[in-house]
């Protein structure tokens, strides 16, 4: 499917502004890596794109029900209060893992696409140069979450999906579909002004963690702790991988 890089227009939100949105932000782990061309970038939006526009459809979620802006190595969609939050987890995250891993089996490492996922609500508004709200800030440190960072580079994952303590409590744990509650696990994590925590999960992993050990986070407080578990597989693709930082 065709899938345009540009905003959507921005009267598209109006109708929701002030109201309680689903926040779902995407970002391609190392895309200003050095070793990546011009044009292998633009191949790698352009994969990014398609995987999540189509898998927003396929679970439910249409074009006239998000506001959708192009963060050059990824995206911000806002969905509709109409839109359900469980269907931005499962069957979103599944769409997208099976997407992604379809993708990288067979690209060569300049295309490869790990893409990292975070999703939270709230009320989100809009203003003349585009959206304003607590909760986009608090999605955006969700997504840059060294946790998340240090679990993508030591597993290979595909996708990373991380979600607001709000969004585990209130939709993962009544989860009755291809993603099992379990397979999210509990993190800290600490970016710029905000600390918190979140739940974790990761699919498609190509490695298993190292046995637990102490060892610097490039992008966060030196001394992270990384415990691997239990590995979840539903058919032929990993679906979970249990890892718990702590700080």
């Amino acid at each position: 499917m065709d899938a345009p890089l540009d905003r959507a227009p921005a009267g598209a939100l109006a109708p929701w502004s002030g109201l309680n949105c689903s926040v779902l932000f995407c970002d391609v782990a190392g895309f200003g890596d050095p070793s990546r061309t011009d044009e292998d970038r633009r191949l790698v939006r352009e994969v990014v794109y398609r995987v999540l526009l189509s898998a927003l459809e396929a679970s439910g979620v249409g074009a006239a029900d998000i506001y959708r802006e192009d963060r050059g190595d990824g995206a911000l969609v806002i969905a509709s209060p109409a839109v359900r939050t469980a269907s931005l987890i499962d069957p979103l995250a599944g769409h997208l893992a099976v997407a992604l891993h379809r993708h990288n089996r067979i690209a060569s490492a300049a295309v490869r696409v790990q893409l990292r996922a975070a999703l939270h609500v709230g009320p989100v508004t809009a203003d003349a140069e585009g959206l304003n709200g607590h909760v986009i800030i608090q999605t955006a440190r969700l997504m840059e979450a060294p946790v998340l960072k240090t679990a993508l580079a030591e597993t290979g994952a595909d996708l990373g999906f991380i979600v607001s303590p709000f969004v585990y409590d209130a939709f993962v744990t009544h989860l009755d579909g291809l993603i099992a509650p379990d397979a999210f696990e509990h993190v800290t994590l600490k970016v710029k002004e905000t600390a918190t925590e979140a739940w974790m999960y990761l699919a498609g992993a190509q490695n298993r963690p190292a046995p637990a050990r102490r060892s610097p986070d490039p992008d966060g407080p030196q001394g992270t702790t990384v415990f691997s578990g239990d590995v979840h597989v539903r058919g032929d693709l990993v679906l979970g991988n249990k890892i718990t930082h702590e700080h």
